[in-house]
């Protein structure tokens, strides 16, 4: 049975991005949430049939987030969609700085706003969208960087870090910059997937819910036991594979 999530707040961080949009629509159709947060450095455009009467937008400098401190406060689910790729990005460095930085230094601001003041750690729930193979030890940069990125996470603060590993996504709305590459490996790739039943491509639409889902519904757990663990300072850590996902998010629930 899912959870009330009435008189509460989500906040969505990267909701510009592919899986970004898709769960911020999903929570504002479907959601029973009190208020919903975007907070980018743009605000996101939404069609005339998504509700918007519990939406708050907040544009933030990510370079200068200590000037936005007021934008994270009073939250309890907080849904992460931040990324962005190396081409994207410009390099290496900018990669990491977006991809990893803005991540963790929004999560530290969002610990820290959100304590409460008889526990250790912040009642938040956050729920952050990473990648299928992620490694901290990778010697392939983006895997690396996202594997860092979740050991940080994992040790930010919260009570409850939700990890999403997907796939190979597929796209349900053009991106604002086409990615060349990823139409050329998905029309490849999307053959062998259905002759060999790989299940390794998966909807951003599908992701966006499974996330959405989790939040809501704490009896949703990862299918492998192994991926619930607790961190070093007490945080519950939960990782959903591409499958949990696919069945979490489907349209069946």
């Amino acid at each position: 049975m899912s959870e009330s999530t009435m008189n509460r707040t989500a906040l969505v961080l990267g909701a510009t991005g592919a899986v970004g949009k898709q769960l911020l629509k999903d929570v504002l159709k479907n959601g029973s949430y009190t208020k919903v947060v975007s907070v980018g450095r743009r605000p996101v455009d939404l069609e005339d049939s998504i509700p918007k009467d519990k939406l708050v937008q907040k544009t933030v400098d990510f370079e200068n987030l200590e000037a936005h401190r007021e934008d994270f406060k009073n939250v309890n689910d907080v849904f992460c969609c931040l990324g962005t790729t190396r081409a994207d990005a410009g390099g290496a460095e900018k990669f990491v700085k977006i991809d990893q930085g803005y991540v963790l230094s929004s999560a530290k601001l969002i610990a820290e706003e959100n304590k409460a003041a008889d526990a250790k750690l912040s009642p938040v729930h956050f729920l952050y969208c990473s990648s299928m193979g992620s490694n901290k030890n990778s010697p392939f940069l983006y895997p690396k960087v996202k594997g860092q990125t979740e050991e940080a996470l994992s040790e930010a603060g919260f009570e409850k870090v939700s990890i999403f590993s997907p796939a190979l996504l597929e796209t349900v709305e053009p991106r604002t910059r086409p990615r060349m590459m990823d139409k050329i490996v998905m029309a490849v790739f999307r053959p062998i997937n259905g002759l060999l039943g790989l299940d390794q491509i998966i909807s951003v639409e599908t992701v966006g819910k499974a996330m959405h889902r989790v939040a809501n519904n704490s009896s949703l757990k990862p299918s492998d036991v192994n991926a619930v663990k607790t961190s070093t300072i007490g945080s519950l850590v939960s990782r959903f594979s591409n499958s949990d996902i696919h069945s979490i998010g489907g349209d069946s629930k």
